[in-house]
């Protein structure tokens, strides 16, 4: 089966009112069709928000157009192609991607809400939202000034068994603020704490680890990072990204330290990475916590109603490839260029 064309369009689509409001930018993405001479056509995507794939077309036809499919070692990929390979050859093997990938562990893959720092009030009646939809984890943008009365307006409006997963990017700043902030959050249902505090130092995160009884997590890109932050015993779980091959090696050092992971692999993205990225992340046995996948906070995830996300998860069927197909209204109706 050989490669005989790609075709690009790069789309924006809205976010969601209330984050549109306070995230304040568009976020472009790319839509990429590879066609075969078998007329079977896969779906892939691309981060197209600090630079568009477009502009490398001519040198992405010059590899892959002439080529067989079977001639490509699919884990390798990029991200984009590989989510479009991996489609390619589940619908000519008349399987679903994760079958190509690995073992699959579970049917659906549970995601989190996410919201960008705001105020209080706005992020208490997005976890109220999402708590409505069937989402059980509501990652923060979080930052010091208020994400205290945050976690309490947002157990006011959801209830105690509603999670919330503290990210603030470092922006607690040191060890003494970091305890500080967990014992005056110790009231709330803190799912984890992800990159709580700077990093230069480990040891600060080892100590967080044996003063704190919530999980602290790091967000990691690849083996030998996952590997000095368990022996700096830095870490309780990983948030972790990469491609098939990537991931999976990220994804069996954590398992050899019997550690949790999630993954955010694409995070702003359509029906089509999202899909991709829970085919990949069900054949992770120790991918147990909700991943960072986030195509409900866009007015319209371009599915048409083809990708099953329900109850705050996406539930993959058998279907060959990706299982999923385009609204091609919808897309026409974001595109930009």
């Amino acid at each position: 089966m050989k490669i005989t064309g790609i075709e690009y369009r790069t789309i924006s689509i809205p976010f969601i009112p209330a984050i549109q409001e306070h995230r304040g930018m568009e976020y472009p993405t790319t839509l990429i069709w590879v066609h075969t001479d078998e007329g079977l056509t896969g779906l892939g995507e691309s981060n197209s928000l600090n630079s568009d794939i477009t502009d490398q077309a001519d040198s992405i036809a010059e590899k892959y157009v002439g080529k067989n499919l079977w001639d490509i070692d699919l884990a390798s990929e990029s991200f984009a192609f590989q989510c479009a390979f991996y489609d390619l050859a589940g619908q000519a093997l008349g399987v679903p991607a994760h079958k190509l990938i690995g073992q699959k562990y579970r049917d659906s893959v549970e995601l989190a809400y996410w919201s960008p720092p705001m105020p209080a009030e706005a992020t208490a009646a997005e976890a109220e939202r999402a708590a409505d939809m069937g989402f059980r984890v509501h990652k923060l943008k979080a930052r010091k000034v208020n994400i205290v009365e945050t976690a309490r307006l947002i157990e006011k409006a959801c209830g105690p068994d509603f999670e919330i997963r503290v990210d603030p990017n470092t922006e607690f700043g040191d060890l003494e603020t970091g305890l500080r902030l967990a014992q005056e959050l110790l009231p709330y249902n803190i799912e984890v704490y992800e990159d709580p505090i700077r990093f230069e130092d480990l040891s600060w995160y080892r100590q967080m680890r044996e003063a704190v009884e919530v999980p602290v997590a790091r967000h990691l890109g690849a083996p030998p990072g996952i590997l000095e932050n368990i022996r700096a015993e830095a870490v309780d779980a990983v948030n972790m990204g990469g491609n098939v091959a990537g991931i999976r090696k990220s994804a069996a050092v954590a398992e050899a330290a019997d550690l949790p992971i999630w993954v955010q692999i694409f995070a702003f993205g359509s029906c089509v990475a999202s899909t991709f990225a829970a085919h990949m992340a069900c054949t992770l046995p120790n991918c147990t916590m909700p991943i960072d996948e986030l195509p409900h906070i866009r007015v319209d995830d371009l599915s048409g109603g083809s990708m099953d996300l329900s109850n705050g998860a996406i539930h993959l069927s058998d279907a060959p490839g990706l299982g999923i197909s385009l609204d091609m209204d919808a897309v026409k109706r974001y595109q930009i260029r």
